[in-house]
């Protein structure tokens, strides 16, 4: 008999995708099978406040506008949780590298053993330009990677339904 890992923290990465919203339906399923701490992480891209040549932040609204919409949507999706019946559930916003902070700081941080992530959030011109973030999360997870392609039904989503919102 298989014995499959018992989950302690599982991050979601959620970007506002369809396909990052696939990932955290999935996500609550497993925290709750795992009776796991679910963690909501979202990464506004950007240096983390950068500065020029030492003198002090530029453009900090610029960020700040980003953190504050999704921070709502993340307690929006934390009350989705707890509607789901998981009591264990927080959410976080950070400005820097979505797979930096993913794959490194925040799982450092909170002893993630899981993480999932949406198997593409941005459209095809942005990974052309960036790269994937859930190619990178695989590669250098220090933990479990699930994957998500499929909606709640296990129903594959066609390329041209993926919309990256306006967050």
């Amino acid at each position: 008999m298989i014995r499959m890992a018992n989950y302690k923290n599982i991050l979601v990465g959620i970007d506002g995708s369809k396909q990052s919203m696939m990932a955290f339906h999935k996500a609550i399923d497993l925290a709750k099978r795992n009776e796991a701490h679910l963690h909501l992480l979202s990464v506004v891209n950007g240096e983390h406040y950068p500065t020029a040549a030492g003198y002090g932040i530029i453009d900090r609204d610029m960020y700040d506008a980003a953190v504050e919409r999704m921070k709502k949507t993340l307690a929006k999706l934390v009350e989705d949780a707890k509607q789901a019946g998981l009591t264990d559930v927080d959410s976080s916003v950070m400005v820097g590298n979505a797979k930096i902070a993913i794959t490194d700081q925040y799982p450092k941080k909170h002893d993630v053993d899981m993480i999932v992530v949406g198997a593409t959030g941005l459209n095809v011109i942005g990974r052309i330009i960036v790269g994937s973030t859930a190619a990178y999360v695989i590669r250098h997870a220090p933990c479990d990677v699930t994957v998500v392609k499929t909606d709640e039904n296990n129903q594959p989503v066609k390329v041209e339904d993926v919309i990256y919102p306006e967050i």
